[in-house]
């Protein structure tokens, strides 16, 4: 499979997994990608998902383990 078809598998399943994001079970994410209004919030969205891209290759895990390690990293900080 070319490397664009994989990238863009990832970047779609990512888009899948962080739309069930709420302020509920990922409160500091959800603000990240999410203006207070509550609409996209695109540069948000590209940073959680760089760092989730980052996580799932390295960590070799799924993009449904990484958001809520990513979350629990931001509640440390």
């Amino acid at each position: 499979m070319p490397k664009d078809d994989l990238t863009n598998k990832l970047r779609l399943e990512i888009k899948v997994q962080l739309s069930q994001v709420t302020k509920a079970n990922s409160p500091k994410i959800w603000a990240e990608i999410h203006t207070p209004g509550g609409k996209l919030n695109m540069q948000g969205y590209a940073r959680i998902e760089a760092k989730l891209i980052q996580r799932i290759i390295f960590g070799q895990i799924t993009p449904s383990a990484a958001i809520p390690q990513l979350e629990q990293e931001y509640e440390l900080m």
